[in-house]
C-alpha cells in the first residue's frame, strides 16, 4: 500500500485493521473481502503544542510550510465562515467540560476543541476527524 505522505510513518496492523500515523495525520483502513478499505482519517492538531521538528511530515511541510504551533478554534472558525462552511456544535458527553465537538455535515467532519485544561489550552483545536458513522 503506497503512501502519498512517504515512508516515514508508524503502523499498527492486524488481520482486519490498519492504522498509519504520519505524525500530524493518521489514516485508518479495514480489510473487507480481502481488500483494504479506507475508513477514516484524523488530523491530531493537539500535537502541534510539542516543538518536535519531525512531527509534521516532510511532504506536508514542503507543500504548506512551517507549522509553528497550536491553532485556535477561533482561527479555524473565521476561515470556515469566510468560505461559507457551517459548523454546528453537537453534544460530546464523553469529555463533558473538557472537550467540545462541532459537526460539518457536508464533509462529515468532526472538529474537537479543548474546553477545559486537561488536554491543553482552552479554545485550541484538538483534532479534526472524518466520520463514516456520522455525528458522534
Amino acid at each position: 500500500m503506497a503512501s502519498l505522505l512517504g515512508d516515514g510513518y508508524g503502523e499498527n496492523r492486524s488481520k482486519s485493521s490498519l492504522w498509519r500515523d504520519h505524525g500530524l495525520v493518521e489514516f485508518f483502513w479495514e480489510r473487507v473481502e480481502g481488500r483494504w478499505v479506507g475508513t477514516h482519517f484524523s488530523v491530531q492538531a493537539h500535537r502541534l503544542q510539542y516543538p518536535e521538528p519531525r512531527l509534521v511530515n516532510r511532504v506536508l511541510q514542503d507543500r504548506y510550510g512551517d507549522f509553528p504551533g497550536t491553532v485556535t478554534f477561533d482561527e479555524v472558525g473565521v476561515l470556515l465562515a469566510d468560505r461559507g462552511v457551517p459548523l454546528r456544535e453537537v453534544p460530546y458527553r464523553a469529555e463533558a467540560g473538557e472537550m467540545r465537538a462541532y459537526w460539518q455535515p457536508d464533509a462529515q467532519i468532526i472538529v474537537y476543541v479543548i474546553e477545559g485544561s486537561y488536554y491543553g489550552r482552552a479554545g485550541d483545536l484538538y483534532r479534526v476527524a472524518s466520520s463514516r458513522i456520522g455525528i458522534p
